[in-house]
Parts: structure tokens; C-alpha cells; sequence
């Protein structure tokens, strides 16, 4: 829990740092035919463990029709630190590396730019301003549009592509890290714009479904309500009783 608490409070700082779905956002099959994942963890949290791996499935991939397991949903270790100015950089090589020799092995199942199994790669704050860099170099290195599906959370979306490979991101309102010009005027909204960027893997089907879909070329983006007080203990209660 303090592992999550400690990096997810400044990870989406590395994404000032660096630089369509159904009407309701959340059961669709953006995934579909994708049966292997790569894991990646927010700041603080290099390898995520077994109980990050399952929200992450259970609540981004599942229910956007991931084909996949939790056996082959692959944790990929990236520095995540907090020298954004080594971590970042370091953390697109490691994605950049994964990627291309998955591609290289044929993972994708591609033949003239169609592929039969995308990739998954999910990522949240400093690993989405990973990944959001990594797009550009993968794209440059050939890997097809179709061959990778990212889903993003707590990612600014001003620094995604939505020209290079089919992506999701989902944000909370007033999440004040995706939203660097938020600010409260008391300390009590400070905190709740802080504690918000915490609880993505936290939050129930229900809240994701309730997100509005902004589609731009290939990125859609769901804007999450904001949660009341009482759905952000809700949401710590599942948190600590989930083991993270």
C-alpha cells in the first residue's frame, strides 16, 4: 500500500517531465484477439506484484475484452524512480527492447501489417509517459499499427500520440497530475486532486463505466467522474483488501 501510495503521488510528474470505443467507455472489445500483456508499474514500483498485475487485468483489460490470463500477462521491469531524467528515458529502452524483440519472435502474429494477436501494454502515470514516448521510436522501427494496443491510466493526454497506434487512457476529473493547470484553492482540495491520482487501481467497474469517451484519430481518452470522500475510502477499503 505505501509502495503505491509514495510512487503514484509523483510519477505523473516524468509526463510533464517528457513532454472508437462504445458510449459507455468501458465493455468493448478493444482487446479482442490479444492474448499476451506486458505490466508496467507506476513510480516507486519497478516489478508490480501479483495483486497490481490483477487490477490491472481485472479492471482495464477483462473487461475490454482481453483474450488473455493472468499467466500471460508478463510483468516488465522498468527503473521507475524518482530522476525522472534517467528513469524515463531508461524505462522507454526497456519498453522499446520488449516490444521489438516480441515483434522480432513473431508474439504479434503479423503478416503485411495485419496482426492476429496485438500486443497489450498497460501502464500507469510515469510508465504511460514511457510509453507515450515509446510510440514514436516504435513506429519509426516498423512495428505495425496493428501489432500493439496500449491502455494508459493517469496519463496527460496532451503528451500521447493519437496518430500512432491504438490507445486508451483513462483519467480522473480533477486528478491534479493529468491536469497540471488544476489547482485547489484549499489544502483539502490539494489533497483530493493528489490522493485522486492514487486510485486507479482502486476504483470499481462501475466508476470506469461511468467515463466519458473523447475520441481523437486513435486515442480515446475516458474522462472517470470525479469520486466524492466517501468513494475514496470505498475505494481504500478495496485497495487494502485486494493487498495493495
Amino acid at each position: 500500500m505505501k509502495k503505491v501510495i509514495l510512487g503514484a503521488a509523483l510519477c505523473s510528474a516524468a509526463v510533464a517531465f517528457a513532454g472508437a470505443a462504445n458510449a459507455d467507455g468501458y465493455d468493448s472489445d478493444f482487446l479482442s484477439d490479444s492474448t499476451n500483456a506486458l505490466i508496467l508499474g507506476s513510480t516507486g514500483i519497478p516489478t508490480p506484484d501479483a495483486a497490481y498485475v490483477t487490477g490491472a487485468e481485472s479492471l482495464y483489460l477483462d473487461a475490454n475484452g482481453y483474450d488473455g490470463t493472468a499467466a500471460s500477462a508478463t510483468v516488465l521491469t522498468t527503473p521507475e524512480t524518482y530522476d525522472f531524467t534517467t528513469s524515463v528515458p531508461q524505462g522507454e529502452q526497456d519498453l522499446i527492447n520488449a516490444v521489438v524483440a516480441d515483434y522480432a519472435a513473431g508474439d504479434m502474429g503479423c503478416s503485411a501489417g495485419l496482426c492476429s494477436d496485438p500486443l497489450t501494454i498497460f501502464t500507469y502515470s510515469q510508465s504511460s509517459a514511457i510509453a507515450a514516448l515509446a510510440e514514436q521510436q516504435l513506429a519509426a522501427d516498423n512495428i505495425p499499427e496493428d501489432a500493439l494496443r496500449f491502455v494508459m491510466t493517469g496519463a496527460d493526454p496532451l503528451g500521447v500520440p493519437d496518430t500512432l497506434y491504438p490507445t486508451e487512457v483513462y483519467n480522473i476529473d480533477g486528478d491534479f497530475f493529468v491536469e497540471p493547470g488544476l489547482l485547489g484553492t484549499t489544502w483539502q482540495d490539494i489533497l483530493q486532486e493528489v490522493v485522486l491520482h492514487l486510485a486507479y487501481l482502486w476504483l470499481t467497474p462501475a466508476e470506469i463505466d461511468s467515463a466519458t469517451p473523447v475520441v481523437e484519430g486513435l486515442t480515446t481518452v475516458f474522462d472517470i467522474p470525479t469520486l466524492t470522500t466517501d468513494q475514496l475510502v470505498e475505494s481504500l477499503i478495496n485497495a487494502l483488501s485486494a493487498g495493495l
